[in-house]
């Protein structure tokens, strides 16, 4: 059973856009001393899409060297098979406890036979349980009822992270995969998913604030407070401000990648006296 808080951690970069690797073994100690039950690697977060497939293995790699005793989810997507089935391999190689993997993006007309295919190719490769990653929003392809019917039962099959962020697929996929584990992918629905039976949460904040998405599970109450960071955070666009605050941190530079850009000096002072005044972060 996959279960708890895990923080879909960002993939850090240096100023000239090369892997830090280094700071990703800082924040993932950091994580697991605020009592965080574990990590994503190479997710949505972690922008996965900007990475060559020889440097998604090498932050597999380097994560699993330095897990610090957190659980470790590893995201396989991508659009060529053979891409998914390696790091595939790479993740039970290294000890990773179960793999995330959303539908191909590119061919989003793809038929349903061809997503079976493509699905139950990872499910009959993997020596690790599997995640279907549902965030239609990004993708454009739903894990949808069509879906899972057509790929049917499989041993590996263990349930769902589902980023939609809406409450109505919460209700449904929580319910589909209630003897596996349902992990919600966005903050302002942990204690609704909790109170649903879903299993925990795989959320941009657990990056940031670990303590406090963790206290959900023992204070649902503490969901006001999360939705308010949750909210700032967006604001500022999700990403970047999570980068922006490792870096205050000092956990590593973490710079970006194109397409994606990081946050203006000054709007990530704005944001840092903003999160002081909810008094919701330790520098």
């Amino acid at each position: 059973m996959i279960a708890g808080a895990f923080a879909p951690v960002p993939t850090p970069l240096d100023a000239s856009g090369a892997l830090e690797l280094p700071a990703l073994g800082r924040h993932l100690a950091w994580l697991a001393t605020e009592g965080l039950d574990g990590a994503l690697i190479l997710g949505t977060n972690g922008e996965f899409a900007s990475f060559s497939l020889a440097e998604r293995v090498q932050v597999a790699r380097a994560a699993a060297k330095n897990s610090a005793g957190l659980k470790l989810l590893l995201n396989v997507g991508a659009n060529a098979l053979p891409e998914v089935l390696e790091l595939a391999a790479v993740g039970a190689e290294c000890g990773y406890a179960a793999l995330l993997c959303p539908p191909p993006s590119y061919f989003r007309n793809a038929p349903l036979a061809g997503l079976v295919a493509f699905f139950r190719a990872v499910l009959d490769a993997s020596r690790l349980p599997v995640l279907l990653y549902h965030i239609p929003q990004v993708t454009g392809i739903a894990i949808s009822e069509e879906l899972l019917a057509a790929i049917g039962q499989h041993a590996g099959l263990r349930g769902v992270k589902d980023s939609s962020g809406d409450e109505a697929e919460l209700a449904r996929l929580a319910a589909r995969f209630a003897g596996g584990s349902y992990l919600v992918g966005n903050d302002k629905l942990i204690a609704a998913t909790l109170a649903a039976g879903g299993r925990g949460s795989i959320t941009a904040c657990a990056s940031v604030i670990p303590d406090l998405v963790k206290s959900i599970e023992r204070k649902p109450d503490n969901q006001v407070k999360l939705n308010s960071v949750r909210n700032l955070l967006e604001k500022f666009g999700l990403m970047p401000a999570v980068k922006a605050i490792l870096r205050r941190k000092k956990f590593g530079h973490y710079g970006t990648r194109p397409p994606m850009t990081g946050l203006p000096d000054e709007q990530a002072r704005q944001m840092f006296a903003m999160l002081d005044m909810f008094g919701a972060i330790r520098w």
